[in-house]
């Protein structure tokens, strides 16, 4: 009997420091900010020859071009301005190295879906 009380008072004991141990302490607020940032890139295709991939939205200094089957990442899936930052995941049909990270505009761009990067469907990719 003795066992059997010496077990329940260690079992109790253990259960009591596990329940005082899954209770939280106070959480950090959240930075909205970071959790913006860290929303998942999303795949993307060109779908055009000679786009113009940038130094910034809408500006005048080109890095480079990019043709119809270059691929990589769209950085900011939730753009409305119709600007999307494009990072490449291959070296380019043009020479551009894996990686490279410009602003193209949304319209020559597709997601792995099928549609457009700006939710368009894109009939050139659709068999």
């Amino acid at each position: 009997m003795r066992r059997f009380l010496a077990f329940a008072a260690a079992t109790l004991t253990a259960a009591a420091g596990m329940a005082v141990a899954a209770v939280p302490a106070q959480a950090a607020p959240v930075n909205r900010l970071s959790v913006l940032s860290a929303l998942p890139a999303v795949d993307a295709v060109v779908i055009a020859n000679g786009v113009r991939l940038r130094a910034s939205a809408g500006g005048s200094t080109v890095i480079g071009y990019l043709y119809y089957g270059d691929y990589g990442q769209v950085l900011n899936p939730n753009s409305t301005s119709g600007w999307c930052n494009f990072r490449l995941g291959g070296r380019s049909a043009s020479g551009l190295a894996a990686g490279t990270t410009g602003w193209v505009s949304c319209s020559y761009l597709a997601r792995e879906d099928g549609l457009g990067a700006d939710g368009l469907n894109v009939d050139t990719l659709r068999g």
